[in-house]
């Protein structure tokens, strides 16, 4: 009897966890699985790693070249009646090295009697060349055209159109400018000279603020010069210089000194920005080769200073041109 009642309960027993087991190996899906769990024994696929960037700096301006580069041409004037202009273009060092750059422009005229080589041989191209590849100063283009004048000092300078001053703005500016890769804006523009240069250079810059906005004279022969009232450096002087720079030169023993000094004091009565410089010297080579390294000084000093911040040209060629009525050659 006993022993029956026993294998009752063993087979329900039995039973009882026959029917557990089934539960726990039923169907998959049935337990929830946390994401803690998951996430303590998965393998996670590596994210690739990405590399910071930085913003990229200039390519430094390296100039493989010590010298510039110049270039003689000559071209008729119809303003001065077919006489024959020699000019001299001096190109900084690597202006071809780099080719996608424009340039600021130094127009100089020379004195009387000498000609388009008087700048260059009282050694300007020569400080241009070491302060440019030292990088004391930025790169520039140097123009210096050559007036003869064998029959007299004051030959064709009376002003206008048909003159010096009707060969530069009418011929000589846009040749360049057709030619070489220069700056076209009157920021970019400066102009100066030598005694009788210096009066071409102060008449000019003075009467054409629009493509000029420093100008220069050095030992201007102003005693001199008889021009008609309206291309008078004095009485343009009178009349101010709004929105240029000008800048006079002259030696302590040098006989152009005075007329400096009256230019110099009109400008300053009208509130013009000018700058007068005295040196040591008399009216002769020595003087204006003594102050080369002030000219250079005060001619670049608004011009980028590196070369890598010169404006490209491709930004700038189809700009239209600051020549009022003037075709390109």
């Amino acid at each position: 009897m006993l022993e029956r009642l026993w294998r009752r309960w063993y087979w329900a027993l039995l039973l009882i966890i026959m029917l557990a087991g089934c539960q726990v190996m039923g169907e998959p899906g049935i337990f929830s699985v946390s994401a803690a769990s998951v996430s303590a024994t998965a393998t996670a696929t590596p994210t690739p790693t990405r590399t910071p960037t930085t913003t990229p700096t200039p390519t430094p301006w390296i100039c493989p070249e010590s010298r510039g580069h110049t270039v003689a041409s000559d071209f008729s004037s119809t303003a001065m009646y077919g006489e024959k202009i020699n000019y001299l273009v001096h190109l900084p060092p690597c202006y071809e090295y780099y080719a996608e750059r424009a340039y600021p422009v130094l127009y100089l005229f020379h004195g009387w009697p000498m000609n388009e080589q008087h700048w260059a041989d009282l050694g300007l191209f020569d400080i241009a060349d070491t302060w440019i590849v030292q990088k004391l100063v930025g790169p520039f283009i140097i123009v210096l055209p050559g007036v003869e004048n064998p029959d007299g000092l004051y030959v064709n300078s009376s002003g206008g159109a048909q003159s010096f001053e009707g060969m530069v703005v009418t011929e000589l500016l846009p040749r360049v400018d057709g030619m070489y890769r220069t700056i076209r804006e009157p920021w970019a523009r400066a102009v100066g000279g030598i005694s009788r240069g210096g009066v071409w250079s102060l008449e000019i810059g003075l009467r054409n603020p629009e493509l000029f906005r420093i100008v220069g004279g050095h030992s201007p022969a102003l005693s001199l010069n008889r021009p008609y009232p309206a291309y008078d450096p004095y009485n343009l002087g009178r009349s101010g210089a709004p929105g240029q720079r000008i800048y006079l030169t002259a030696g302590d023993a040098d006989w152009a000194r005075g007329g400096a000094i009256t230019l110099r004091d009109f400008l300053l009565e009208s509130g013009a920005d000018v700058t007068y410089q005295l040196h040591t010297g008399g009216h002769v080579d020595e003087l204006w080769t003594l102050g080369l390294p002030d000219f250079v000084t005060y001619y670049t000093a608004t011009w980028p200073q590196e070369a890598e911040l010169l404006p490209l040209w491709i930004e700038l060629r189809e700009r239209e041109d600051l020549h009022p009525g003037v075709t390109r050659p």
